[in-house]
């Protein structure tokens, strides 16, 4: 049944022409952790033993549908801001500065990808500490992959940087995900 589903998509994914790559499969992991805590959270609504705290699990259900959402959105701006990236490429050497304006709007699309995987990761203690604990390994599931999304979209972001030539950007962007990534070392 999600194989006649998913085959689609992942042969999309596949071809040489098809314009996204590891930013938009980044969105497609994000998208499916928060499908993840919405499913969490339909299973944990309107169980007697999660009556206390059902206020809290709706806000955390809502949170997933709008990250979802956003997750989404962020696999066609992945598509958008590579082919810029590859145009203002080709063009790099008559103009110099757009290369480093697009440069610069990707790694803000990619901090905005590393946002979204950050708030997943939030979200997901949200609903292990409130949420139905018959879906424990659902949970752990949920935080290793935000993990691995803030992980992967702070490669999107250092790739970007090495194309541009304001230290005081590229340190302030550093000092950013730096913080993102304390956060998850204690994890």
């Amino acid at each position: 049944m999600y194989y006649e589903k998913l085959m689609p998509i992942l042969s999309d994914l596949e071809s040489k022409d098809t314009e996204i790559a590891g930013g938009s499969v980044v969105g497609m992991i994000l998208s499916t952790i928060n499908s993840l805590i919405i499913y969490i959270s339909n299973l944990s609504i309107g169980k007697k033993k999660y009556e206390d705290v059902q206020y809290i699990i709706k806000e955390i259900l809502k949170e997933a549908e709008d990250l979802k959402i956003r997750s989404l959105k962020a696999i066609d701006e992945d598509k958008k801001i590579l082919q810029e990236i590859l145009n203002a490429y080709k063009t790099k050497k008559d103009d110099e500065q757009k290369y480093q304006d697009v440069s610069k709007k990707s790694v803000e699309f990619c901090m905005d990808v590393l946002n979204i995987a950050n708030e997943t990761l939030i979200l997901t203690k949200q609903i292990a500490k409130y949420g139905n604990k018959m879906l424990s390994s659902d949970f752990e599931i949920c935080k290793l992959y935000s993990i691995a999304s803030i992980k992967a979209a702070i490669v999107n972001v250092d790739i970007n940087l090495k194309g541009i030539y304001d230290e005081e950007y590229k340190n302030r962007i550093k000092k950013d995900y730096i913080k993102v990534l304390e956060t998850i070392e204690k994890e």
